[in-house]
């Protein structure tokens, strides 16, 4: 065992050594202000997008210190593009020094091209980057957020709205797991129906939700590696929080930029369409709001979770005295959601 051991080892200062010298200064040395330490990896979907603005006010506030942005690149963003978008936004935002990276293969279910084609016409409607080039990032996603989680002054929250491959191969890095002091996902549906589309959707029962359904097996990973440390929001509890216009109109009358962007993108036809036929729901800012807003709008309860691997239920999140325990989201207060989003987007 003194080979792998040592292999172990060498793999972590290699990751911590090659971080501090891919990132910026200013973005290695936040943190002074004492704020907690958060890294966000999602698949830049238009409500990763809006997470993102969420987590730039609260970064501005002093209330986080966001270590780092990264993209799986196996869910509803385009590769290559959705890392643009990324960029794009910080810039907007004003913190175009925070890292960012991308990076995933393909998962175990391949996200339907559809689903991609609208996020793209969306955020590049909204963010005005069609013309900018792809740059590929320094690093891989998961080498970026574990050397991100290693470099940290304190234990880190991690955010995650897309699939969880990024994650779990992070956490395959020694000492990373020990540095993640909360994990909140997007993911899952136990009492409600899944939300699964295109082509390969026929293959299976219904009762998967998208984020899982792409990649069971990294889902099952995590879970297992962090117990009683995530905060699942599932689509229960989203579900309670559709987008609504008048939201959306309410939004339109914030001054931050994060506001004027999140109004942007809401407001784009392909958007537009889909909150008038009540198909949009504030998925990935809803996993923000359960870890940062003053008071949680999720109603939740500790329960033993895992992720079905196989057969047409594969991807499905259950309840069983085999999983592993976690708070698992039930419902959500939409009023108390959208006060707590209005809030931190506008610097409330």
């Amino acid at each position: 065992m003194i080979l792998p051991r040592l292999a172990r080892v060498v793999l972590t200062a290699a990751l911590v050594g090659t971080l501090s010298s891919a990132v910026p200064a200013t973005a290695a040395e936040s943190g002074a202000h004492g704020a907690v330490p958060v890294v966000f990896d999602g698949d830049m979907d238009f409500d990763d997008a809006a997470t993102l603005a969420y987590l730039c006010q609260a970064e501005k506030q002093h209330r986080i210190d966001l270590r780092a942005v990264t993209v799986t690149n196996n869910g509803s963003g385009t590769p290559g593009r959705a890392l643009t978008h990324v960029r794009t936004e910080l810039e907007r935002c004003g913190l175009s020094g925070i890292p960012v990276a991308d990076g995933s293969p393909t998962g175990v279910n391949p996200q339907p091209a559809e689903g991609r084609a609208w996020t793209e016409r969306v955020l590049t409607g909204a963010l005005g980057d069609g013309g900018r080039p792809d740059r590929p990032s320094v690093l891989p996603a998961w080498q970026l957020l574990a050397g991100s989680v290693l470099t940290a002054p304190r234990p880190v929250v991690v955010l995650a709205t897309g699939p969880l491959t990024n994650v779990a191969k992070a956490l395959d890095v020694p000492g990373v797991a020990a540095r993640i002091s909360r994990l909140s996902v997007m993911g899952g549906a136990f009492g409600v129906p899944g939300n699964i589309y295109g082509p390969d959707a026929a293959k299976f029962d219904g009762s998967q939700e998208v984020n899982m359904w792409l990649d069971p097996a990294s889902a099952a990973r995590v879970f297992a590696k962090l117990p009683g440390r995530v905060d699942i929001a599932p689509l229960d509890a989203t579900n309670d929080v559709p987008v609504t216009q008048s939201f959306v109109d309410k939004l339109g009358t914030g001054r931050t930029p994060e506001a004027r962007l999140v109004h942007a993108i809401l407001t784009q036809p392909d958007a537009a369409s889909g909150i008038a036929a009540g198909g949009l729901y504030w998925w990935d800012t809803l996993a923000a709001s359960v870890v940062f807003d003053r008071v949680n709008p999720v109603s939740q309860r500790k329960e033993r979770v895992a992720v079905r691997q196989d057969g047409a239920a594969a991807g499905r999140t259950v309840i069983t005295p085999d999983g592993t325990p976690q708070r698992v989201g039930h419902h959500a207060d939409r009023a108390q959601y959208e006060a707590g989003y209005f809030a931190m987007l506008t610097g409330g």
